[in-house]
């Protein structure tokens, strides 16, 4: 009877489960476009192996409590308990389930274990996150209602059943095993994994495939520690991975300052400049027409946590959690601020959120800046008025501030800004509500704040004497909710605006003369990049990166649920952690017979073997 029960309770779950998947595509229905019924279906099908996998792990103590082979089990009281060792964890991953049907726009996967990493600024913004997705909590709420309230329970009786210890040992441990096998996905050499659920072209039915509980509970120890052993010649290795260090600037410039402007959620698609619609960024367009626009730029990640030590210091994610809040964190490298530091510079780094959010202050400091600014260096008469009630303070009053804190920086100087105001929930200042288009989703008015704080910041830093000397690089951290069907795939999910300007048209002029604007650059890109500029040699970069004035074919590497991506020319290589790859044409999205890994697996090895033995830097 007992085993009868069991068995009907994760059942029970299973249905659970289809059911949040269904909800996950209704919520993301945009995501899935260009998917037919017969790949969604597909995703459905395939995703009960991952929703067999989660549940027996998740209910591993249910399992062991439910059929213990003893008498007692079936007491009331003991009956009792065992319901509430079965709802616990599972309303509990019901609840990362149903917060994945949002924040899966922002990050284009499922939630996993390294979402602890960022739990501190969750905690601070917890009730406006609240009040944006009551939805979701209501949602939650009423599923967890129904799944306590059709629980299949035992039927108790008086009446003494047949015993058998031997029987119910058997039975008991038959269970475990089964536990264990569903967990790993069958009798397969290697357990289930993440990316095994990308068997289709669409990156994105993967995620639909799978499960937030598979996803988290199968990356708490994943620490990037398992070493890649693709090549066992090193040298070949550096021979693959090989970037261009040359000097490829003609320019021979003295004292002069950088200043790296990093939007928050500012993706390509939201702009009007190269597409065939006017977007929402009128001056970032402007801007882009003036100086020199990547027009192939893609972020190495979906987070601002990725996108920190890409630009600052050509660190992408090669391994499962952010390099910031990885075991790793402190290994050698050279970052911006300590490279420059070498050669006269000052070096700061901005960021009008709380001292800490993100794991910032922390990383500028490793990467050698030698200031961090946070909500706690602002200025406390001017808190109250410029406070977003949110997340820190409004772009337009903290771009001024930044503009005013650089005139009073030793010269030559090079400088960072992170912007704040077009990351959910979207504040912006009463005085401007209605005055920018709504758009198509809820970013995309907060974005021509934005826009509007990036041009007073460049007419007031205009009229201060080190504005004529200064190379701006203005770049995106990451991308956000796509509206635009040309954006919505597993590429245009990365494409970011980086955009080189500078004030001296001889300067502008040479710079443009200089790059190929339509080559494949990267975010990793933007450190060997401003070297060049700077006339400062490049042999303390990692390989990850490449100056965007080199005559080289560019590339953009990424890793996202348990797949490298690496994008060269015009060919895109997928791999999944086992080495099974798939090459398609960028332009025409068509697969290719042959995929070109090698380059790829190089740049793996020596990313990840370089942090398991802290190398990178000798």
């Amino acid at each position: 009877m007992y085993l009868l029960v069991w068995l009907k309770r994760l059942s029970w779950l299973l249905i659970c489960y289809f059911f949040l998947r269904f909800l996950f595509l209704i919520f993301n229905i945009k995501s899935f476009q260009y998917a037919d019924f017969q790949q969604i279906s597909f995703a459905f099908v395939y995703g009960i192996k991952f929703d067999l996998s989660a549940i027996f792990i998740s209910n591993i103590l249910f399992t062991i409590t439910s059929l213990l082979p003893f008498r007692f089990i079936e007491k009331q009281s003991y009956q009792t308990f065992l319901k509430y060792i079965y709802w616990l964890p599972n309303i509990i991953f019901f609840w990362s389930n149903i917060a994945d049907f949002e924040y899966y726009k922002f990050i284009g996967r499922r939630t996993i274990f390294e979402v602890f990493g960022i739990m501190g600024d969750v905690l601070e913004q917890s009730f406006s996150l609240l009040t944006s997705y009551w939805f979701l909590l209501l949602l939650w709420i009423l599923l967890s209602y129904v799944f306590v309230k059709y629980t299949p329970n035992p039927k108790i009786s008086d009446k003494k059943t047949p015993f058998s210890l031997l029987l119910r040992i058997f039975i008991w441990l038959l269970s475990i095993g089964f536990t264990i096998l569903f967990f790993r996905g069958g009798f397969q050499e290697k357990p289930l994994r993440i990316n095994q659920a990308f068997e289709q072209h669409d990156n994105n039915l993967g995620n639909l495939t799978l499960n937030t509980t598979f996803t988290f509970l199968t990356t708490i120890d994943a620490k990037g520690t398992e070493k890649a052993n693709y090549f066992t010649d090193n040298k070949v290795v550096t021979k693959l991975i090989e970037r261009n260090r040359k000097q490829n600037l003609s320019l021979n410039l003295k004292n002069q300052n950088v200043v790296i402007i990093i939007l928050e959620s500012f993706g390509k698609e939201y702009m009007g400049y190269k597409n065939p619609y006017k977007g929402y960024t009128p001056f970032l367009d402007s801007l882009s027409k003036q100086g020199v626009f990547m027009e192939n730029c893609f972020a190495n990640g979906r987070e601002s946590i990725i996108a920190m030590p890409a630009i600052t210091a050509s660190i992408p994610q090669l391994i499962e959690e952010p390099f910031i809040t990885s075991s790793y964190q402190s290994n050698k490298f050279w970052g911006l601020g300590s490279i420059v530091k070498q050669h006269g510079y000052t070096s700061s780094f901005f960021h009008g959120a709380r001292n800490g959010s993100m794991g910032f202050e922390g990383f500028s400091q490793l990467a050698g800046f030698d200031k961090y600014y946070g909500i706690n260096q602002y200025p406390k008469e001017l808190f109250e008025r410029d406070f977003d009630k949110n997340w820190g303070i409004f772009d337009e009053p903290y771009f001024q501030y930044f503009a005013s804190e650089l005139t009073k920086e030793t010269k030559p100087f090079v400088s960072c800004i992170f912007t704040l105001s077009s990351h959910h929930p979207y504040p912006i200042p009463n005085k401007y509500k209605g005055k920018f288009p709504k758009g198509k989703a809820e970013i995309h008015e907060s974005l021509g704040y934005t826009d509007l704080a990036l041009k007073n910041f460049f007419a007031s830093a205009a009229k201060q004497p080190w504005f004529k000397h200064t190379l701006f690089v203005v770049t995106a951290d990451h991308t956000q909710f796509n509206t635009e069907p040309t954006y919505a795939s597993a590429t245009g999910a990365y494409r970011v605006p980086l955009i080189f300007y500078h004030p001296d048209n001889q300067v502008l002029n040479e710079i443009k003369i200089s790059v190929n604007s339509q080559k494949i650059c990267q975010h990793t890109d933007i450190l060997p990049s401003v070297l060049d500029f700077l006339n400062i040699p490049q042999n303390q970069i990692l390989p990850f990166g490449e100056s965007v004035f080199a005559k080289s074919e560019g590339k953009a590497l990424q890793f996202n649920s348990g797949i490298f991506r690496m994008i060269s020319g015009n060919n895109y290589v997928e791999m999944s952690l086992d080495g099974k790859a798939k090459n398609f044409d960028l332009l025409s999205n068509q697969s290719l017979k042959e995929a070109d890994k090698s380059q790829l697996k190089a740049f793996i090895q020596y990313y990840r073997n370089g942090l398991i033995e802290n190398t990178w830097v000798k």
